[in-house]
């Protein structure tokens, strides 16, 4: 009897020690910019905020350690009313490339609506299918979207399941008022964030989510030049996109996380390779092509 409960408990143990939750969360409250009040009720928040998403378990999914989701969410709160606080929040995600070292940045996106109450050492409680507070909803739906854009990178659409519970909080979250979820109030916020990920006109966007990290970064550890072809040739799918959807908040956002990367990957290439990364890199990001250089230079 002794024997099997010391080998039940064992069984127990190994199980726990070998599944984890699938975010590794890195959560910064900045509130350097507020005078005149105590601090501690940030200190609070980010550590509750980082227990929270780093303990909850998101998905079905069986993670190792090794296998979580490298992610942060940094806040800056610039005004503060009682318990009421606004601000903005970044969120960034990153994935370790298969049989190497190297991570690649997978999500980056600045939240300029980022308004909500807290109370310091109120529980934080998030339900999927209830909208109990903006501060809990903004933190569950940017999970689901790196959770998404990550199992997109691991199999074609596999996301699909996690986009869609963004959407359902950010349906819910819509009697909020808060404009961070209104409809058409910006192209640039939640709503139009989650839009573009479930638009069936920008399918092929999360079919490049897979074709680039998959069957391209994942393949140069067997052979750098196949990779670096995979990734050429699904790359003017973004210009393609780009036209029939200019300026995408989604599509924006992999150009972005992908630009310096993709400079430092061509920038040795022939010098039509690197005429035609540019060309493509520079009609979704026109702003940005002072960070191209290295793709003109001979």
């Amino acid at each position: 009897m002794k024997n099997k409960l010391f080998i039940a408990l064992f069984g127990l143990f190994l199980s726990s020690a070998t599944q984890a939750q699938e975010l590794n969360a890195r959560v910064e409250v900045n509130a350097q910019q507020i005078e005149g009040m105590n601090k501690d009720v940030f200190t609070t928040l980010q550590s509750d905020l980082n227990e929270f998403i780093n303990s909850r378990k998101w998905t079905d999914a069986v993670f190792s350690n090794e296998e979580r989701i490298e992610c942060s969410f940094i806040l800056t709160i610039d005004k503060v009313s009682g318990n009421a606080m606004s601000g903005n929040l970044q969120v960034s995600a990153s994935r370790t490339v298969y049989n190497s070292s190297y991570t690649t940045p997978i999500f980056n996106f600045k939240d300029n609506n980022f308004t909500f109450k807290y109370a310091q050492y109120e529980r934080l409680e998030f339900n999927d299918n209830v909208y109990e507070s903006n501060l809990m909803s903004i933190v569950a739906f940017y999970s689901y979207i790196i959770l998404g854009v990550d199992f997109d990178t691991f199999s074609r659409n596999g996301g699909q399941k996690y986009f869609e519970k963004a959407e359902t909080v950010a349906t819910l979250a819509r009697s909020s008022n808060d404009e961070g979820w209104q409809a058409y109030k910006s192209d640039n916020n939640r709503y139009a964030l989650i839009s573009n990920y479930m638009d069936s006109n920008l399918r092929g966007l999360r079919e490049i989510f897979y074709d680039y990290h998959r069957l391209g970064l994942d393949m140069m550890s067997q052979n750098v030049e196949n990779g670096k072809s995979q990734i050429l040739s699904i790359l003017p799918g973004l210009q393609s996109m780009n036209s029939a959807k200019p300026f995408s908040v989604a599509l924006q956002n992999f150009t972005e996380c992908k630009l310096n990367e993709l400079v430092d990957m061509f920038r040795n290439s022939s010098a039509s390779d690197k005429q035609k990364v540019y060309e493509i890199l520079s009609a979704v990001l026109p702003t940005q092509t002072s960070k191209m250089k290295d793709l003109t230079s001979n």
